[in-house]
């Protein structure tokens, strides 16, 4: 935070720093520096400059600022790793059948989402551990279900037919837990399928063995957890554009409202 408030001191007018940037950088030394201090030397030295500055000077040091504090914030942001694995699904799936396993994939999902399997990771991974010393367990299971994980359907470009895979990816600042985190999601999926065909093999015992065969409904891995190399998050370039991209508006309005206001000041009395 000193190295982001000393950055802000340097659009003082340099006089002013010349007399006083050494006794600034002692007291940032010794104090405890927050994002009010940023704004506050950042307010003044704008205040200082609002006398003498022209159009062009206003205008590229708002979208100077704009850049410096998107920068601050894109920095500030946590990195976010995402890991992707893709299962296959049966191609073909026709009538009752098609129904039964359509319910059966909704039920899998919604036990390996559940709150105890996913506290089970938590737990055992020892993930969230900055949240969990302030948050309750159950937002953090809620977060985790409805922002970092992701499960998706996958359809053949221009078919009608039903999805034929589906993916599955998890997102967390840690790579490398991000990868064990998804692989760990699959086994439970894998572990849900076998149950299903276990299911289905006792409720069509006795029957013709190729007309239970015909009944298991296998999911298969197609791609493995992948290894992020790039984080997805925060895209720093997009941030700091759109701050530059803000300032350069902000200073336009400062310019035109102070060239309007002097304008009035100085316009003659009738």
């Amino acid at each position: 935070m000193k190295h982001w408030v000393r950055l802000a001191s340097y659009f003082y007018p340099a006089s002013w720093r010349r007399r006083y940037a050494r006794e600034l950088d002692a007291l940032l030394d010794e104090a405890d520096t927050q994002w009010k201090d940023f704004f506050d030397i950042l307010k003044g030295a704008l205040t200082m400059h609002f006398t003498s500055w022209n159009f062009k000077t206003i205008l590229f040091t708002f979208a100077g600022i704009g850049a410096i504090i998107a920068a601050a914030i894109a920095f500030s942001i946590p990195r976010q790793y995402r890991s992707m694995s893709v299962m296959r699904l049966p191609g073909s799936v026709e009538g009752d059948a098609r129904i039964d396993f359509a319910q059966h994939v909704n039920q899998m999902e919604r036990e390996v989402l559940s709150r105890t399997s996913l506290e089970g990771l938590i737990t055992e991974l020892d993930l969230y551990k900055r949240q969990r010393t302030w948050r309750p367990g159950e937002a953090i299971v809620r977060d985790m279900r409805d922002h970092d994980i992701r499960i998706g359907t996958i359809q053949a470009p221009g078919s009608n037919v039903s999805p034929t895979a589906f993916s599955i990816a998890f997102s967390y600042p840690d790579p490398k837990l991000a990868q064990i985190v998804t692989s760990l999601l699959v086994s439970k999926f894998m572990e849900e399928n076998e149950a299903y065909n276990h299911g289905v093999f006792q409720r069509w015992r006795g029957r013709d063995f190729a007309e239970v065969r015909a009944q298991f409904r296998s999911v298969g891995l197609l791609d493995p957890a992948t290894w992020p190399e790039q984080p997805i998050l925060p895209r720093k370039t997009q941030l700091v554009l759109i701050g530059l991209f803000s300032g350069l508006l902000a200073g336009l309005t400062v310019a035109y409202a102070s060239h309007w206001r002097i304008s009035i000041v100085r316009r003659p009395a009738h």
